[in-house]
């Protein structure tokens, strides 16, 4: 007896379909991009339920014959390519012939669309993939596509979406997407009867104009701010490149946009070659805003990689990293200004005194220098968690090294701190502490601390208010675009820069949460290193002090949370090894 057998149609089908359908987002996508094929100007999109009770995309594209209605529901059938070869040259968005047939698969699906200039449109009704119903419609230009109870007869699928806040986002950021690509296009997006996002069409004086003014309308003023513009055209390619100043950075690398062809894409080459760009003017935590409007000629690269048609391989991949980084870094080298020219003083007691900084709950004015050798006196403290076992008191401050590293001597041997690692690590650790005992103090904000964000990015932050809320945040929506941030945890709320703080909290808003009330440990993490003293600070002896004796308090004081050690050790024992004084222990 065979063991294999051919599958029924009707387990095929949707099978197939949940290789491009995901969610309704993934679905919104393929029929904006069968909108835009149809040469569309104006698309409305309107949602109910996520998404997951109805879904409407209108258009006033091209329209379908009654024919072409029945047909664009069946498997494999578009009107983008007749031959093998037509891949070759590939200029539209749907060519697999799988949108529409995937999306009715797993849908009650009904269309109607009517060709320009004809008396009379056509409608369609399917359920699960098979017409149910067709025949005459009002002769509306376009089409205009509905789909209800996505999911009804894969109710597997169903259960794995996430709540309604987030599809609504995802919901969101297609619709970004897309209008960031076609400037030129009206995009409207109602969710639950109220208008969500509105882009009206931009008809400047060139690309450029309409590329910057879809850009401020899509991710705000301020990230739009003082983007760095780039054009280029070489044989077979032409890069339309906006990109940040050094000094504009994000916080998070979620604002950045790749296009090839007016399609969104993903491509690790790309960014990769973005960030070889910035070199230098990029430190380890900040990331480029990028919006890339790549034109190839359809055989330097392949979509047809998987169905959601958003990887990409390119032809040569050497050729467009060294493309990107070189125009990335040229474009950052035009904006530097020339550097200062500054006059050291001639007494190196002149330099200016530390300024005042925050850790943990205390604010320090320093009335010592930096540099300020042996005049600490001995202090008794027990050794901190994971200290070596020499470091016994009593112990002396001897100074700030390269005003990052603070030096101590301890029973005849050294005893180095890295401020920044142990200042995170004890905020870590009292933060943690809170949260594990559900006793977040949180810090009501004089006045609301205001960040711009692209609508989408609003949506999935305010899904996880709680989850905020259980960290010290209120945040509130202001407009479609605007986060007002009205508290934070005690800990930080005098923090430098709580705007980029609260910034790189959103980074990781969107993953699933562990334990102590749904907080992650890189989360926490994240939070202490932003509002924690940085490398480069100048700190006194005061200071030095208090860090030492509020780092013997941590259950781990010998590395920051992300694992980079915060204290080094050389003992007598190896100062004399080191010097090859008599009597030392050997090698």
């Amino acid at each position: 007896m065979a063991r294999i057998a051919r599958l029924p149609p009707d387990v095929a089908s949707r099978i197939a379909a949940g290789e491009v359908i995901e969610r309704p987002a993934s679905m919104l996508k393929e029929l904006l991009e069968n909108s835009l094929d149809a040469g569309a100007d104006r698309i409305s999109v309107e949602a109910t339920g996520a998404g997951r009770k109805s879904l409407r995309v209108s258009d006033n594209g091209s329209g379908m014959s009654p024919e072409d209605c029945a047909l664009s529901l069946e498997r494999h059938a578009t009107s983008k390519i007749k031959t093998l070869e037509d891949l070759q040259s590939l200029g539209t968005f749907g060519f697999r012939g799988e949108a529409l047939y995937a999306v009715a698969a797993v849908s009650k699906l009904t269309l109607t669309s009517c060709l320009r200039g004809a008396k009379e449109g056509w409608k369609v009704e399917a359920k699960g993939g098979k017409i149910v119903s067709q025949g005459p419609a009002p002769a509306a230009p376009g089409t205009t596509i509905l789909v209800e109870d996505l999911f009804f007869n894969t109710p597997a699928r169903l259960k794995f979406l996430k709540s309604d806040a987030f599809e609504k986002s995802r919901l969101s950021a297609v619709v970004e997407e897309a209008a960031l690509a076609n400037p030129r296009v009206h995009f409207s997006y109602k969710s639950e009867s109220r208008m969500a996002l509105q882009f009206p069409c931009e008809k400047g004086a060139d690309s450029f104009t309409d590329d910057l003014k879809r850009i401020e309308a899509v991710l705000g003023r301020d990230l739009a701010k003082g983007l760095l513009p780039v054009d280029v055209e070489r044989p077979g390619i032409r890069l339309r490149l906006f990109l940040s100043p050094p000094g504009a950075l994000a916080a998070t690398r979620g604002f950045q946009y790749w296009f090839i062809n007016r399609r969104p894409i993903s491509a690790r080459i790309l960014q990769q070659a973005l960030y070889k760009g910035y070199g230098e003017h990029r430190s380890r935590d900040k990331h480029p805003v990028c919006v890339a409007h790549l034109e190839l000629l359809p055989e330097n690269f392949d979509v047809n990689v998987h169905p959601g048609k958003r990887e990409v391989r390119f032809h040569s991949d050497r050729e467009m990293f060294e493309v990107i980084s070189g125009l990335t870094a040229s474009a950052l080298y035009k904006s530097k200004p020339a550097p200062p020219i500054t006059l050291e003083p001639k007494d190196s007691r002149l330099a200016e005194a530390p300024a005042p900084y925050y850790l943990g709950g205390r604010s320090f004015f320093p009335e010592e220098q930096a540099f300020k050798f042996g005049s600490a006196p001995a202090q008794d403290f027990f050794a901190p968690a994971g200290a070596p076992r020499w470091f016994t008191p009593p112990y002396r401050y001897v100074g700030q090294i390269e005003k990052s590293y603070l030096l101590f001597e301890a029973a005849g041997g050294l005893f180095v701190l890295d401020q920044h690692a142990a200042a995170e690590r004890i905020l870590f650790e009292r933060f943690l502490g809170e949260i594990e005992k559900g006793a977040v103090r949180s810090q009501k904000l004089m006045l609301p601390l205001p960040i711009e964000l692209p609508a989408s990015s609003v949506q999935k932050v305010l899904s996880q208010k709680k989850r905020l809320e259980a960290l010290g945040f209120a945040v509130a929506p202001y407009g479609k675009t605007t986060l007002h941030f009205t508290a934070a945890p005690a800990l930080f709320h005098k923090a430098k820069d709580l705007k980029e703080l609260c910034q790189r909290l959103l980074e990781s808003v969107e993953d699933t949460l562990g334990a102590a009330q749904g907080v992650r440990h890189d989360a926490i993490a994240t939070i202490a290193c932003k509002a924690a003293v940085k490398a480069h600070d100048a700190l006194g002896e005061k200071e030095a002090m208090k860090l030492l004796e509020d780092l013997k308090d941590c259950a781990d004081g010998s590395c920051c949370p992300h694992g980079r050690r915060a204290m080094l050790a050389l003992n007598r024992d190896e100062l004399a090894r080191r010097f090859q004084r008599p009597g030392a222990v050997p090698l």
